[in-house]
């Protein structure tokens, strides 16, 4: 029991090591060093859980892709993949942001793509599959954007604020904007100022 906890906690301060140096630079300037510097841990530390830094942050996505997945099998999945970003923040804030890792965000685009096209194949019968297909890369860069800009703004929306941008602009596109906020005159779409 007390060998978890300790493990639990050598684990913990390295991830919370590496996160600390990926907002400075990113993973690829990383070195083991620097984390075990940071953690004040020994290298061999480090090697007893992990092969490199690399393979550190694979188990940290694999972790986030996992808790994903299991949002997905839920009626509420985007609300739930909202509140695991939300929760999150420190995480999210590392793995999208201006550090973050490329790959990671392409893989977590197309975890919701089965999902997806499920749900419009029951609702859009008359959908082609080419046409869900687009229809999900539009959306779900659309959706990744939205993320990357709320990290980058340091969540200056609330998550109820951001699942209603999201929600509007996905289901009505950019004509959403017309009511977005109470008081405001509809835009004309063809005044530039």
């Amino acid at each position: 029991m007390a060998t978890d906890r300790r493990t639990k906690y050598t684990k913990s301060v390295i991830r919370e090591a590496l996160f600390d140096l990926l907002k400075e630079k990113p993973l690829a300037k990383v070195t083991v060093t620097d984390i075990c510097k940071l953690a004040d841990i020994n290298r061999s530390t480090f090697y007893s859980y992990y092969e490199d830094v690399n393979s550190l942050m694979s188990q940290i996505q694999n972790d986030v892709f996992e808790d994903i997945l299991a949002s997905l099998t839920t009626d509420n999945w985007f609300d739930d993949l909202l509140n695991l970003v939300d929760k999150n923040k420190d995480l999210f804030s590392i793995l999208i942001g201006p550090h973050g890792d490329t790959g990671f965000i392409r893989q977590l685009i197309y975890l919701g793509y089965d999902n997806s096209l499920r749900v419009w194949s029951e609702m859009y019968p008359k959908a082609t599959a080419i046409d869900m297909d687009y229809a999900y890369a539009y959306i779900s860069y659309g959706l990744m954007g939205i993320l990357e800009n709320w990290v980058a703004s340091n969540y200056a929306l609330s998550i109820d604020e951001v699942g209603r941008l999201v929600y509007g602009l996905s289901m009505y596109g950019i004509s959403f904007l017309e009511g977005n906020k109470e008081g405001r005159e509809p835009m004309n779409p063809l005044s530039f100022e």
